[in-house]
């Protein structure tokens, strides 16, 4: 994985030489503080640094390696640790000041592939060399002029883990050139999560970023990933969706009717609130628009029953369990109404 700062020749361009090296050594706080709460404490040192992981930070760029036996579990690891050091930069000194101003925040952006390298131990550490690094480095440049999340993914990476996971959901495939990599290569972005960005972060940067990220949602349009973010956030916290996450839902699907995470949390309100039928016109819209959604088809399934509107409700319960989705499994074992245990998207 590869996570550069976007534009950082920009800024070195038009700062002065101690704006620019204050700059990037925010950026290097946030990789030292974040990767280590990240593995140390959220992933309570269940891998080792050297044996299943390694990263090193340079200038305004982060190379990171995971090299586990279980591949779909590092690309999994890599994109929502991608996530999570993105929220972390919302939240720094430089991203602060600039919100503060009702400026956009800078951005980071994040290629991952998966692939082979040459690894030869040096007395402080491995040097690894190969095309898989070459064509992470590719797709990390070409996410720069990304969309949504910015976080691309490799065909290899992507197909190791679209079809076992229910909380990130990507753009149709496409393709990119680059630098040294013959011929063109597949990628697809994130364009959208249901990542619980808080819980990942570090406490010292997650209570900064809560106090920011809704002056980071209006400072710009086009960064709907902190929307998300948000949204996930706060419903953990409030047990329910707010009036207020509820109304930026609405803003958000003025100007994006697709938005993944802003269809899911109204549905989700109205259900709430008990008014069942805009729940289920918003669940239909997020399936219509997001028909590989397992959980969505779960959770519109739930509704249904709710509805009294049990042949509609079979018919998505099984739509989920052809998408994997364990719970929609057990009711239709079950072959009852009875609202199953379920798991939480995040």
């Amino acid at each position: 994985m590869f996570v550069d700062l976007v534009d950082s020749s920009v800024f070195a361009s038009v700062t002065g030489l101690k704006e620019y090296s204050d700059f990037v050594e925010s950026f290097h706080q946030v990789v030292r503080v974040q990767c280590e709460y990240f593995f140390e404490h959220y992933l309570k040192g269940k891998y080792e640094r050297g044996r299943d992981y390694d990263y090193s930070v340079m200038g305004d760029e982060l190379v990171f390696f995971m090299h586990t036996s279980k591949p779909s579990n590092d690309v999994y690891l890599l994109a929502t640790l991608g996530i999570a050091l993105k929220a972390a930069w919302i939240a720094s000194p430089f991203n602060r000041e600039r919100i503060e101003r009702r400026s956009a925040a800078a951005e980071i952006a994040v290629g991952i592939n998966f692939g082979t390298v040459w690894a030869r131990e040096l007395e402080t550490g491995f040097k690894r060399q190969g095309y898989a690094i070459n064509l992470a480095k590719r797709i990390e440049s070409h996410s720069r002029d990304g969309q949504h999340f910015r976080i691309f993914l490799s065909d290899a990476a992507y197909n190791l883990l679209h079809t076992r996971m229910r909380n990130l959901l990507f753009g149709e495939g496409e393709f990119a050139s680059g630098k040294g990599i013959l011929g063109q290569f597949g990628v697809y972005e994130i364009v959208d999560a249901f990542v619980d960005s808080v819980e990942r972060l570090a406490p010292e940067i997650s209570e900064l970023f809560e106090e920011l990220i809704g002056a980071a949602i209006d400072s710009t349009s086009r960064n709907l990933w902190i929307h998300s973010a948000y949204q996930v956030a706060s419903e953990k916290r409030n047990g329910v969706v707010t009036e207020e996450a509820a109304d930026r839902c609405r803003r958000v699907l003025n100007y994006q009717p697709e938005n993944a995470v802003a269809l899911y949390y109204l549905a989700q309100f109205y259900r709430e609130q008990g008014k069942l039928e805009l729940a289920e016109i918003s669940y239909l819209q997020l399936l219509s628009a997001w028909p590989h959604f397992g959980h969505g088809h779960f959770e519109c399934a739930k509704c249904l029953i709710e509805m009294g509107k049990e042949k509609e409700a079979r018919t998505t319960f099984l739509r989920a369990e052809r998408l994997g989705i364990e719970e929609a499994t057990r009711w239709l074992a079950q072959g009852s109404g009875n609202d199953p245990a379920a798991g939480s998207v995040q």
